[in-house]
């Protein structure tokens, strides 16, 4: 017995879209963002921590391009942990010149952690990369616990880094130092931010908004409020 199509059916009947189609479309409908920051500092091998690395009189120098994309941004500010992702770039000439990322990174924004007893918010810029093809995990952390309101800048314009090999050793960094982003180098930051997806100007301008006013309320309750968590 053969069946015929009903030609009273629509096109859209016959014609379902997959899973596929109906993931890309709630994409295109969640807007996303991304924005690029430049720090440069420097770093000492042989040393664990970071501020000892920076002052050490043996550092190298050391700059980092970090491309953060924020896939779901309603989706991130509504996380506990603000996940995000990023790529690497930049480069370290003393160990061979390039420093190229490998995949996408753990990205995050005023994540809880303890540190030194006490708790802290944390930025995490954690990634594997290449630097004259040898590889390293690199852990980044800027920090952020209450204190004088004209602690804010330092704090998020620090990142603490630590350099680990990725196969053997003792689990203890071989590599670490400070790296800062500069005043101008923040207003170019914020130049750089790009809503994703297909979206009106005024749709664009109101998810930056939201943005700006998660991160500026996150300030505000550990530097005004003095909260830790």
């Amino acid at each position: 017995m053969v069946l015929e199509a009903n030609p009273d059916q629509s096109e859209d009947q016959l014609f379902m879209p997959t899973v596929a189609d109906v993931r890309s479309k709630l994409r295109v409908a969640r807007p996303g963002l991304r924005f690029s920051e430049v720090m440069s500092g420097m770093i000492t091998m042989g040393i664990a921590d970071p501020v000892k690395g920076y002052q050490n009189d043996a550092a190298i120098a050391m700059r980092l391009h970090a491309t953060v994309t924020l896939p779901n941004l309603p989706a991130f500010i509504k996380d506990p942990n603000h996940k995000g992702e990023w790529r690497a770039a930049g480069s370290i000439p003393v160990l061979g010149g390039d420093l190229i990322g490998i995949g996408d990174g753990d990205f995050g924004l005023f994540r809880r952690a303890i540190r030194n007893g006490k708790g802290v918010r944390e930025m995490v810029y954690d990634t594997t990369l290449s630097i004259d093809g040898r590889q390293y995990r690199m852990r980044g952390r800027k920090y952020v616990e209450p204190s004088p309101p004209w602690r804010v800048w330092p704090a998020t314009t620090t990142l603490h880094v630590q350099l680990f090999p990725t196969s053997g050793g003792t689990g203890e960094p071989i590599a670490a130092g400070l790296l800062r982003i500069t005043l101008w180098g923040f207003v170019r930051q914020l130049l750089t931010m790009k809503v994703l997806g297909n979206f009106w100007w005024i749709d664009r301008c109101a998810h930056k908004l939201s943005f700006y006013r998660f991160f500026a309320k996150s300030l505000v309750n550990t530097y005004v409020k003095g909260r830790r968590w």
